[in-house]
């Protein structure tokens, strides 16, 4: 990816209707998330709630059931029903003429504008996130889960869930699907045959665990976004059933 330009230049409006489905205060309170961000505990995490304009994320969940089918997958990590690579569905194919919302937010999630903007609220470094962007729905019913790990997958940088959970009713606790947090603790290595859900550090000797139970829990209310840099050791986290 190449270096940004040395003078900033003024967004034009064919920019600025690209992060259109986006609300206007996500952008407007770009300080507030990255402050919130560094605070979080058990690591840096944001979640930012009325993520996308009212009513834009009910057309997105409805193109979802009408257009799209998912897969039942199953690992000793994950049990989940999840569609297609979403970042597969090319602008102008079929798919995208009947997923119009869907095709507006992956162009604004795909864009240099709103990675400029995760790299602001993250406190990455301009220029470390790039138009490799993961983007699939995923589909929890009763005895769907994701255990504990850490999400260091090849080159991600970012993970993010915007949740389209039923907006009615309301989503309780007794609903489930919680996002679960941990914290990590390094301890001396005993032996080459460790779990999965751990993580070397850089002394060859210490690996670092999550704690048995998650510190802080989400509840995945409907359109909003939790979002969190992937560091080994550290980002650990899973999904109730």
């Amino acid at each position: 990816m190449s270096s940004p330009p040395a003078k900033r230049t003024r967004r034009t409006d064919a920019d600025q209707s690209i992060l259109d489905p986006i609300a206007a205060h996500v952008f407007d309170n770009t300080h507030q998330w990255a402050a919130a961000y560094r605070e979080a505990t058990p690591y840096p995490h944001g979640i930012i709630a009325d993520f996308c304009h009212d009513g834009f994320l009910e057309q997105v969940l409805e193109e979802l059931k009408q257009s799209t089918k998912v897969k039942f997958k199953e690992t000793d990590l994950f049990r989940v029903y999840q569609s297609i690579d979403l970042g597969n569905v090319q602008d102008g194919s079929e798919l995208a003429k009947q997923m119009p919302q869907l095709t507006k937010l992956k162009r604004a999630l795909y864009s240099l504008e709103y990675r400029a903007f995760v790299e602001k609220i993250t406190g990455l470094e301009a220029g470390t996130l790039t138009d490799e962007v993961d983007c699939a729905a995923n589909c929890h019913t009763k005895g769907c889960h994701l255990l504990c790990h850490d999400d260091v997958i090849g080159t991600r940088k970012v993970s993010y869930i915007i949740y389209l959970t039923d907006p009615e009713p309301i989503w309780q606790d007794v609903d489930g699907g919680r996002l679960e947090l941990y914290e990590s603790e390094t301890i001396k290595c005993k032996s080459n045959n460790e779990e999965a859900t751990t993580t070397k550090t850089k002394s060859n000797d210490e690996i670092r665990f999550p704690t048995a139970l998650p510190v802080k829990t989400i509840l995945p209310t409907f359109n909003s976004m939790a979002y969190f840099v992937v560091e080994p050791g550290v980002s650990f986290h899973s999904v109730q059933e």
